[in-house]
């Protein structure tokens, strides 16, 4: 069987990459993508079993330091994020004391606040950039309090933020992607360093001041593993809730009938967002991933050192696991989708992302009542790892 071709540079796969992964899906095994780059090539795997396995296969690793003996200096890479146990469940246990069930509670009051806030400066106007008004400074906001870092720079968190997760993106990697990427590591690295500084002197109550004492009294982190975990929360705290917020309120609005019927039963939020994350799920493609041995995928076997690439977006849309799976339809059940992964490094902030997502929904559509877009082709983000929009105009009416 020939393997479909995969262009990930066409503005038809960034418009809408699903007519893509059906036909991945239908190959009915992993397909190679060849890659410029230190790590080679990749195995894409879509299909819905195919992708759970590969999350949760003791024998896939997530240190790329097995394929790329000395890579260049990437903090991220020391993060519980690119690890395996036993040093993966040592960083995930002091990062997750942040993420507890009571903790995420404990901030639904301040995350309603900031969500009125951000509504009240839109009102007069009658519109709206979702996604610079709304959806990204609402998690921005929050996990910067949480870091104990000064909301006020969060446009440049944005920034280097988005040039490091579009330098990842190694399907379409190019020089002054790289650049830039490497320019926004260096900035966090600089920015963290003091911080980390400041917080040793005056300590607080916030996330940074707890892994400092990890660090400085328990010798559970290395310097390190300290700040490259400051700057994994900071990315990943609120990058799938922008593209959540974004990617949802587009499908609603190009499905009139689910938005009226969220608007008739407001209790079926909880159901629409995780149709929204399965539907247009934020993360595309899982992070980094290598055999250490030799795997059955998909019916095939693949040896030690191939890279694999998870493909949630293609395993979220797949027939055998999701009747009608194109249908987007808010009162989905069973939704057992990937959007936040599976196994060991299933998303730490996951309860955080569908709270601010179900308090930001809500007050959303209390407040603005007739959303309409403002744009007929809203523009998407060039980046295959991560699907958002780079802006969501819209119209509402004044109340």
């Amino acid at each position: 069987m020939t393997s479909p071709h995969v262009d990930f540079t066409s503005p038809e796969f960034l418009a809408d990459p699903y007519p893509c992964y059906a036909r991945l899906r239908a190959h009915g095994e992993p397909v190679y993508l060849d890659l410029a780059g230190p790590t080679g090539g990749m195995w894409l795997v879509t299909r819905y079993d195919d992708v759970s396995a590969v999350l949760r296969e003791a024998a896939i690793s997530k240190e790329m330091r097995r394929l790329v003996p000395a890579p260049p200096p990437m903090p991220l890479d020391a993060t519980m994020l690119f690890r395996d146990p036993p040093n993966h469940s040592r960083l995930r246990g002091i990062a997750n004391q942040a993420f507890t069930p009571k903790r995420v509670k404990d901030l639904e009051p301040r995350i309603e606040e900031i969500a009125s806030a951000l509504l009240d400066r839109c009102r007069p106007a009658g519109t709206v950039d979702l996604i610079a008004d709304y959806a990204m400074p609402l998690p921005i906001i929050v996990i910067a309090e949480m870091l104990g870092v000064p909301p006020d720079d969060r446009d440049r968190f944005r920034a280097w933020s988005n040039d490091l997760i579009t330098g990842t993106d190694m399907a379409r990697g190019t020089d002054e992607r790289r650049r830039r990427q490497a320019e926004a590591i260096m900035a966090l690295m600089s920015y963290f360093g003091r911080l980390i500084a400041e917080r040793r002197s005056s300590p607080r109550d916030d996330i940074i001041s707890v892994m400092i004492a990890a660090h400085d009294e328990g010798g559970r982190m290395t310097e390190e593993e300290l700040l490259g975990t400051c700057i994994l929360l900071l990315v990943a705290g609120h990058e799938t809730t922008v593209n959540l917020f974004g990617n949802g309120m587009l499908a609603l609005l190009r499905h009139s009938d689910q938005l009226a019927l969220l608007r008739a039963r407001p209790d079926l939020l909880p159901s629409a967002i995780e149709e929204m994350l399965r539907y247009e799920s934020p993360v595309q493609r899982g992070t980094f991933r290598v055999t250490t041995a030799a795997v059955e995928i998909g019916g095939k076997t693949l040896g030690p050192g191939e890279q694999v690439s998870a493909v949630l977006g293609a395993a979220n849309r797949d027939p055998d696991q999701f009747p009608e799976a194109d249908r987007f339809d808010i009162a989905r059940a069973p939704n057992r989708h990937l959007a936040f992964g599976l196994g060991i490094h299933f998303c730490l902030g996951s309860a955080l992302a569908r709270t601010e997502a179900r308090i930001g929904f809500a007050r959303l559509l209390e407040r603005m009542p007739r959303l309409a877009l403002a744009s007929s082709a809203p523009e998407w983000n060039s980046n295959t790892l991560i699907r958002g929009l780079a802006g969501l105009p819209l119209r509402f009416e004044r109340l």
